[in-house]
């Protein structure tokens, strides 16, 4: 049956409607769940038995995926410091004229994410929010040490070789592939506009997966999530956590056919852009051949790009053409396109 379309009323929901979406889409067997969510609880317990690694992150954007993104950027966090996502709060604001189906959907959505990579969700808060324009949430994740203990940043040593998982530009590419005017696009065929729209999706932004493979091999001594910046940036700041320099063959670094005539479409660097679904980390130089097969099993694609060196400020970037300074991308690339979008729309307009 159709969740009623009926807005509510702002405050907090409905005891009903909240118990209704609580038994639905929160329950776990997870026995160190002490106390779960329902009406008039309000906090849950939980016994870790362990060391905890704690995240926390809100999506405030407008998206069509708010809950999958949520669960995602938490969750990666944990990941990269060789942690296991367990437990989720969330505090879910909605805009006046929300409506029980707007609720129902917004639990749906956490309940899947969460199921993926087998997170419990074990409270929160819930309400409809005056003064607000869009769906605005914010998440807490717990997790604990996987089977090496929690990975600290900045455990990159030089000799260390550098990895990366997918390739770069994951979520930019699609992101400019769903947001930009048709019209810019012209040129670029359409089928292949399909799949870069799709990747928000297919392989996604979660990295727990490929942490989850690069955390049971003991060689392995750092991971970062690039985002913002894209995976250039994120070599930066791996090396910036562990006081050391890098050498990267930029021609080793994977870019997909549509990101790169995106790049080039809008004159920027798929290096510089967005990369949430790709995973950098390091391991000891001898671990290449567990490295590749580990993640063999899995079916994640890794390559090898580059290397950690001990002098901090060698940050080189080979290319077929010589050697320059990798560049370093303090506002993301996808930010310069649609300022220039935005630049020409009111040109148009004036």
């Amino acid at each position: 049956m159709t969740p009623p379309t009926t807005k509510l009323t702002p405050g907090k929901l409905p005891s009903d409607l909240l118990a209704s979406l609580l038994a639905s889409h929160t329950g776990t067997d997870d026995p160190r769940v002490i106390v779960a969510p329902a009406p008039g609880f309000d906090a849950a317990v939980v016994r870790p038995g362990d060391d905890v690694i704690v995240k926390s992150d809100p999506i405030t954007f407008a998206t069509s995926s708010p809950a999958a993104y949520l669960v995602a950027v938490n969750a990666n966090d944990i990941a990269c410091l060789g942690g296991i996502p367990r437990w989720l709060t969330v505090t879910a604001l909605f805009p006046e004229g929300a409506t029980e189906a707007d609720v129902t959907e917004l639990f749906e959505e956490l309940e899947q994410a969460c199921r993926r990579i087998d997170i419990a969700l074990i409270g929160g808060h819930t309400e409809v929010t005056p003064g607000i324009d869009r769906l605005i949430l914010s998440g807490t994740m717990i997790g604990t040490p996987g089977e090496h203990g929690v990975l600290k940043p900045g455990g990159a040593r030089p000799g260390d070789a550098i990895y990366m998982t997918q390739a770069a530009g994951l979520e930019g590419t699609s992101i400019l592939a769903t947001e930009v005017p048709g019209e810019e696009l012209d040129g670029i065929p359409s089928t292949m506009l399909d799949d870069a729209r799709d990747l928000l999706r297919d392989p996604g932004i979660s990295i727990v997966a490929a942490a989850g493979a690069a955390r049971r091999l003991p060689e392995v001594t750092a991971m970062h999530d690039p985002t913002e910046g894209g995976i250039a940036t994120a070599i930066h700041e791996l090396a910036d956590a562990s006081g050391h320099g890098f050498e990267v063959d930029i021609e080793r670094i994977p870019i997909l056919p549509v990101t790169r005539a995106l790049a080039d479409r809008f004159g920027i660097s798929p290096l510089g852009l967005l990369s949430s679904g790709a995973l950098l980390f390091t391991a000891s130089a001898g671990a290449d051949e567990r490295v590749h097969a580990v993640f063999a099993d899995t079916g994640i694609p890794v390559t090898r790009i580059g290397t950690i060196v001990s002098d901090p400020s060698v940050r080189m970037a080979t290319t077929d053409d010589g050697q320059a300074d990798l560049p370093r991308y303090d506002a993301d690339e996808i930010t310069r396109v649609f300022a220039r979008l935005e630049a020409g729309d009111k040109e148009s307009h004036d």
